[in-house]
């Protein structure tokens, strides 16, 4: 990665449409071992189930699918839940 000068050395800040701007939700609420998959915009896939949400629901955890461990998600990392999910 390369910058020029005046370039700012900052990510840009993607928000989602599942944001509720009247209560502050970012990730719906979602019980315990619940499936999820989420994708970003590159087509990543992240499947499991939720481990824990945090209390303001802007981080996600989840145990991913085949012994792959836990994946922490923040809500402005680019992943949002896949509605085609099964």
């Amino acid at each position: 990665m390369t910058f020029t000068q005046g370039e700012p050395m900052t990510r840009r800040i993607h928000h989602r449409t599942f944001i509720n701007p009247d209560n502050n939700e970012v990730w719906p609420a979602m019980a315990r071992d619940e499936p999820v998959a989420l994708v970003n915009e590159r087509g990543w896939r992240l499947e499991g189930r939720v481990e824990t949400l945090s209390h303001d629901r802007q981080c996600l955890w989840i145990q991913l699918n085949s012994g792959m461990g836990r994946q922490l998600i923040h809500h402005q990392d680019g992943f949002v839940l896949d509605q085609d999910a099964s």
